[in-house]
């Protein structure tokens, strides 16, 4: 064990670890990272196949971003955003909504005109970090709904196998116990709709139908109708509940469902926005018409891709209708008086322009629909090489599997862990479904050596 880990293991609490297990199996020591590499103290090289927690969407590195980053910082690096504003940041603003809103990507890429373009998304709020990103969702539906003469509407209801985040209205709306259970005494009730359509991926003779399992979900809202403020959801890919995949035309039929009965729409793109299940947004696999995204949400959350890692930074997109629900004289007390000290921090928005630069390039999602293809290709090889190992899955820039027949005593997924991290590759199984979310800009030589390292640590544990 090096000083740095030793020093390390004195004075820092990990983020969601059993800490006992740092011991056992001692954090890396990085001293450097560049594309899809992690690099050691001792010398070794680790293939980064989470994307480190799911953020790094261009890899570690990119020069484009940190020039961004380098640029804005000669000039300023923060200023109070409640009454200040710069060009970066609405630049930013009008590309984000052209963006989610299904415009080409010509509409919204460096070189594009300035301007507002049309659409139902309207308006940008900004925050530094995801779950603060959905908590500002959910406290602008209920209090919108309240200002709009529906004090009644004060439910939320979410998705089986959801999650949103680790703040006490974000775990409210989610359904993972393991992260929510010390804390269930303080958290409000909501509805959880069961009997999603999973499946799994664009292969799946289902996908794009969800007719089977709709009549049972809208039979769970019927008796909330009346009392929801919103529903929350991750579109398509549910990331930390298990890497599922939920069929886009569910979000079709909740936008149906919404519309007809006042309820709003939060949709969580933390971690399946920016490309990484193969469109800009995962919503957008629902399909657009003449008047945009055809699953278009109230509320949309924005945040890891945003920046491609290098800075923290979220958004929650919104329509005009809910800007228009806080705007009154001062005395009335419908202010949105949500605030956060790093709220449009110019250095994040500064590398999140970089970020679109590089997604409106011609072809990006192509690549990444080519290379996911690959990527699960391989996923499924390894399955069919081992009896233990099913249900694979995958969308965009991800592939996923389960290991089956085992105990949860028995931590298979971390025995996984331990192997791959051996072998040169750093994942991160949940409990056992074991996934691969490299950053999108890995190479098909790259998807071989992390297929490699996966298959290794596979002999070796199963």
């Amino acid at each position: 064990m090096d000083d740095v880990v030793a020093a390390s293991l004195e004075v820092f609490f990990h983020p969601c670890a059993q800490m006992q297990d740092m011991h056992d199996l001692p954090p890396l020591d990085i001293v450097g990272a560049e594309g899809v590499w992690l690099t050691c103290r001792d010398g070794r090289r680790i293939i980064d196949g989470i994307a480190s927690w799911w953020c790094k969407s261009f890899g570690h590195g990119h020069p484009h971003l940190l020039a961004a980053l380098h640029r804005q910082a000669d000039a300023f690096e923060h200023v109070i955003a409640a009454n200040t504003t710069h060009a970066g940041l609405v630049r930013l603003c009008q590309r984000l909504l052209a963006m989610a809103n299904g415009h080409p990507a010509a509409r919204w890429a460096a070189d594009a005109p300035a301007g507002k373009l049309e659409g139902a998304l309207s308006r940008v709020f900004l925050a530094d970090n995801g779950s603060t990103a959905v908590e500002v969702a959910l406290k602008m539906a209920l209090q919108a709904q309240s200002q709009w003469g529906h004090p009644q509407r004060s439910e939320f209801a979410c998705l089986q196998g959801g999650y949103h985040g680790e703040t006490v209205g974000t775990l409210s709306v989610g359904d993972c116990a393991m992260y929510s259970q010390p804390f269930r005494s303080k958290l409000f009730p909501s509805v959880r709709l069961h009997g999603l359509p999973e499946r799994s991926g664009e292969a799946d003779s289902r996908w794009l139908d969800a007719s089977a399992e709709w009549p049972a979900i809208e039979a769970q809202l019927a008796p909330h109708a009346q009392r929801l403020a919103a529903i929350v959801y991750e579109p398509v890919l549910q990331g930390a509940g298990g890497m599922r995949i939920i069929d886009p035309d569910f979000l079709r039929r909740l936008r149906g469902w919404a519309d007809a009965h006042g309820v709003l729409l939060i949709a969580d793109e933390i971690a399946s926005g920016f490309g990484r299940c193969g469109a800009m947004l995962a919503s957008h696999l629902a399909g657009s018409d003449a008047h945009g995204p055809l699953a278009a949400p109230d509320l949309c959350c924005l945040s890891k891709g945003l920046t491609g890692g290098v800075i923290p930074l979220s958004a929650v997109l919104l329509r005009e209708p809910i800007y228009q629900a806080f705007w009154d004289d001062y005395h009335t007390g419908k202010s949105f008086l949500h605030s956060n000290t790093w709220t449009a921090h110019p250095l994040a928005i500064a590398v999140a322009n970089a970020v679109l630069d590089l997604c409106a390039q011609e072809r990006w999602l192509e690549g990444i629909q080519q290379q996911g293809r690959y990527l699960r290709a391989g996923m499924q090889e390894l399955a069919e090489a081992f009896s233990c190992c099913g249900s694979v899955r995958g969308v965009g820039m991800m592939a996923a599997m389960e290991l089956q027949g085992f105990s949860a005593q028995e931590r298979k997924g971390r025995q996984l862990f331990k192997a791959a991290l051996a072998h040169g590759a750093l994942l991160r199984p949940l409990g056992d479904t074991s996934y691969l979310f490299p950053p999108l800009t890995i190479s098909t030589q790259e998807i071989d050596q992390l297929h490699t390292c996966l298959r290794q640590a596979c002999r070796d544990v199963l």
